[in-house]
């Protein structure tokens, strides 16, 4: 006799549940459940792979008896791992590949299938099933669609790993306890943490770049608490607007009577930083006249105060910001090329909001804990619509937009019609195609992507035929792997 069959219905059925869940705990339980009861499985496995090794993430046993990993053929299911391809056994006790496992013949396991949860970006582990009995042998047509719910779960386990990271963030954040200052979990956002805490140790100068309110002083903030200067001061200095010879006491300060107003003398930042870091935003407004005093503190570590004589030492790290191309700066004749090199050792580039929309619900959450008010949330539409914005303003106009909804809401979550209209109408932009045509390539395309170009997987998981998958393909001659 062979084990059960999930049928297509059962299969869509199982992911949409799937795809529900949020919690990672209770996406594991229904894998397992669907598996053990559709399939009749006497064991069910979640195995992952992370650095090199497995890990057991949860098991199901049909006899109530406890299984570990050291009883299922490890060497197996890091093949099927490596080589993103489902294995399995009719008959394990014939099979070479399964007949001479210790944990076969101890188990008295008959037949076995093990199928890879292949990821976006890499394959997350694998499931794991087998049976005792002759009666419930796993068959080749257990494999079509077994993979296709092994899709869907792993875009379960996926989107309930960030899910549980942000709450994780979100409780930290509330109970105070959080100790990075940037927000978000995008890809685009952990290269810039990774990036942030190697150039955090060295004591060279680092130059942010980065458009307007994508968070630059803050990833210098993140520079500073990381490194080896956090318990000694960070202080800041916007150069954009400032007389030089103002801008040139502020940064290295003055002594009585060297200008008008000069009544006492004065510690400039570079003095008053001593240990720390110093945060220069907007270092490309600096007058150009001054550009090669900075230069100088940067080679030497020696400054004058303005109108005096003495030549200072300071044990300071600058960290600089810019919006603006240096480069076109220099050819200008704005910026010395000199100070660029300097400045360049250590670049650091922040994204704009447009790059990491999937890290908009998380910076909405932590505006309205800063609001402080009575809302508790914001509504699936109205946090839709703004994560199909390009947010030209980047994280500084969304934190407007949303203590602006905050202020003006009559419910006690943001609604769609509290989102300004400046943001409502440019939601959709003019160069994106939003017809339904479009529509049904995209979700096509993401779905093909998902099952890893295999047509066959992908037309079930759509519930289409694969001739029509084909034709569709071929009115849009996209090159996907057969």
């Amino acid at each position: 006799m062979s084990a059960g069959l999930l049928t297509a219905e059962q299969v869509l059925q199982a992911g949409q549940k799937l795809l529900e869940l949020r919690p990672l705990s209770e996406v594991f339980e229904t894998i397992l459940d669907i598996t053990v009861q559709t399939m009749h499985a006497e064991t069910a496995m979640i195995i992952v792979h992370t650095d090199e090794a497995l890990q057991l993430a949860a098991s199901r046993q049909k006899s109530g008896e406890s299984r570990g990993l050291d009883e299922v053929s490890q060497s197996l299911v890091k093949e099927s791992i490596t080589s993103n391809k489902p294995i399995l056994t009719e008959s394990a006790v014939e099979d070479p590949r399964f007949s001479g496992k210790s944990s076969i013949i101890l188990q008295h396991i008959q037949s076995a299938m093990i199928v890879p949860l292949s990821g976006r970006n890499a394959v997350e582990g694998a499931l794991y099933l087998d049976s005792r009995s002759d009666r419930d042998l796993f068959r080749k047509e257990n494999l079509s669609p077994l993979s296709t719910l092994a899709a869907f779960a792993t875009l379960a386990i996926e989107n309930a790993r960030r899910y549980d990271r942000a709450r994780s963030e979100i409780a930290a954040l509330k109970s105070g306890d959080s100790k990075r200052l940037l927000i978000g979990d995008s890809q685009a956002m952990r290269e810039l943490y990774s990036l942030i805490s190697r150039l955090a140790p060295s004591d060279l100068p680092v130059i942010i770049t980065g458009e307007s309110g994508t968070g630059k002083e803050l990833v210098a903030r993140e520079i500073h608490r990381q490194s080896n200067r956090a318990p000694k001061s960070f202080l800041a200095l916007y150069c954009g607007n400032v007389s030089p010879e103002l801008f040139e006491s502020e940064l290295f300060g003055h002594k009585r009577g060297s200008f008008t107003g000069a009544t006492a003398d004065k510690q400039g930042l570079v003095e008053a930083a001593e240990g720390g870091t110093l945060f220069l935003d907007e270092i490309a407004d600096i007058p150009l006249s001054l550009q090669a005093k900075l230069l100088r503190y940067l080679q030497e570590s020696e400054y004058r105060r303005v109108g005096d004589t003495e030549t200072r030492k300071a044990n300071v790290r600058i960290l600089a910001a810019t919006n603006k191309d240096l480069q076109t700066e220099i050819q200008a004749g704005r910026f010395r090329e000199d100070l660029f090199y300097r400045l360049f050792i250590l670049p650091i580039h922040t994204p704009p909001l447009r790059d990491r929309l999937s890290d908009v619900p998380l910076l909405v959450n932590h505006f309205l804990r800063k609001v402080g008010t009575k809302i508790t949330g914001i509504s699936p539409d109205a946090l839709r619509r703004l994560q199909t914005y390009s947010w030209p303003g980047n994280v500084r106009e969304l934190e407007n937009t949303i203590v602006r909804a905050a202020v003006i809401t009559t419910s006690n979550r943001i609604e769609l019609e509290d989102i300004s209209h400046q943001v409502l109408s440019r939601s959709a932009t003019s160069n994106e195609d939003w017809s339904w045509k479009a529509a049904e390539k995209m979700h096509i395309m993401q779905v093909l992507t998902l099952c890893g170009g295999n047509r066959s997987k992908a037309a079930l998981m759509l519930g289409i035929s694969r001739r029509y998958l084909h034709y569709k393909l071929k009115e849009w001659e996209e090159p996907v792997a057969r």
